[in-house]
């Protein structure tokens, strides 16, 4: 007796019905994770320079200007110390953030962890011009240490939302990220 071997029409719409299930929400996750990973270069950029003039401070030892132009520029300044005969400040560096990042904070959105603020897109906790110290802090005009929170988004999409916090002090420079709920590291 001959038996045939297979799989019945039911048996392959079936497979093909889920098939299709599971690539309706990979695709989803996927525009989801794409739109995520945009704010998180924007934020990756920001942090990159700050630590970099962070370093060249110390480096250095003279007091490096961070300026945050709107909607997506920074520049960075080296100024001199007292009693330097130049005094001409030297424009360092301007970033202008890619992929539509802005500074930028969504209605409703809670301040980070950190609690530096965020009333405004670019929040600093003092006097402008602010610094990155010679000696290891991040200050404002006046000397005085200030925190710092940089909001930064695509408008319109709260998923893109980022930001990066500056603890005055130590200058210590922390990135977070919106995950539709709270911020994370």
């Amino acid at each position: 007796m001959h038996q045939e071997r297979g799989f019945t029409l039911v048996e392959m719409m079936i497979v093909v019905a889920v098939a299709g299930v599971l690539a309706a929400v990979a695709i989803g996750m996927s525009t989801t994770a794409v739109t995520m990973s945009k704010g998180e270069a924007g934020a990756a950029q920001l942090d990159g320079f700050l630590k970099r003039h962070r370093e060249m401070a110390l480096a250095r030892r003279r007091d490096i200007e961070i300026q945050f132009d709107p909607p997506n520029r920074v520049r960075s300044v080296q100024r001199w110390g007292v009693g330097d005969a130049n005094t001409d400040p030297i424009d360092l560096e301007t970033l202008t953030l890619e992929g539509g990042i802005e500074f930028r904070v969504f209605d409703g959105m809670p301040d980070t962890p950190n609690a530096f603020g965020n009333g405004n897109a670019v929040t600093l906790g003092g006097l402008e011009p602010v610094m990155f110290a010679s000696e290891g802090m991040f200050m404002d005009v006046a000397g005085n240490p200030i925190n710092a929170t940089i909001s930064l988004g695509i408008e319109d999409d709260p998923l893109t939302a980022t930001a990066v916090t500056i603890l005055g002090t130590t200058a210590t420079i922390e990135r977070w990220r919106w995950n539709g709920a709270s911020w994370t590291k």
